[in-house]
């Protein structure tokens, strides 16, 4: 059940790929705007820098694309905003209106390593079996972020609180309330299989990042979706502890 994934760390080298700052958006690209102003910028991504390190087949080969978060939405499906486009990157832009203070974010330009990532008991919904070696993978993604802030593209989320997020996304994405309690109809099992850990940003005090109390963002797609550059359907969970 291991799946690659890439974690986000400093650049050496001036690259596209960033978390906080400014967005670089293509021309035919507009800071979006929640019902309480604009949406906060959290990341932009290149996808076909992505590919050169991991080629995920559920993703688009190349183009950008760019976070934005809404705090009015907090807890609904759509909080996190995913912009896509093929078209090139322009200059730095400036949001429509002023961002509240804590939601404008230092940069930091980002380069990809890749690891191993496992699932969670969490994410399974049960116990690892008595006595089972994980391996080397049960440390790798420690030694991968150790003390350092965990952002990631692809693979498994790194949970807060207990959950299975691949179900929490097709309930979330039909408007329905997961209760771990009762069962899981079978056909929302099956759909929740589709859905994908896009990208995790985590609060990085460098950044003047900080998601309530040291919690995380995760953004998650429907691999039928993406696979033909469909960005408009994501999930974005929030966690924090």
């Amino acid at each position: 059940m291991a799946r690659p994934a890439l974690s986000l760390g400093p650049a050496p080298s001036p690259a596209f790929s960033k978390i906080g700052g400014r967005p670089e958006l293509a021309s035919d690209v507009s800071w979006p705007v929640g019902e309480e102003g604009p949406l906060a910028f959290v990341a932009q991504i290149d996808l076909e820098a992505v590919k050169s390190e991991i080629g995920f087949d559920w993703l688009p080969e190349e183009g950008r694309i760019y976070l934005f978060f809404d705090d009015e939405r907090n807890g609904l499906a759509d909080c996190g905003k995913i912009i896509f486009t093929r078209a090139a990157p322009g200059p730095e832009a400036n949001p429509p209106q002023p961002l509240p203070k804590h939601r404008r974010f230092d940069e930091r330009r980002v380069n990809f390593r890749r690891f191993t990532s496992l699932p969670s008991e969490d994410w399974l919904g049960e116990e690892w079996p008595s006595g089972l070696s994980l391996g080397e993978g049960a440390t790798l993604e420690e030694a991968t972020f150790g003390d350092d802030p965990d952002h990631r593209v692809g693979g498994y989320p790194s949970e807060i609180q207990a959950s299975q997020m691949f179900l929490e996304c097709e309930y979330l994405h039909r408007g329905l309330t997961l209760d771990y309690r009762a069962p899981v109809p079978d056909d929302l099992l099956q759909a929740s299989r589709q859905w994908r850990l896009l990208l995790q940003i985590d609060s990085d005090p460098a950044l003047k990042m900080n998601w309530w109390d040291g919690g995380r963002l995760y953004v998650f797609a429907r691999t039928r979706d993406v696979k033909r550059g469909d960005f408009s359907k994501t999930v974005t969970i929030t966690q924090t502890h």
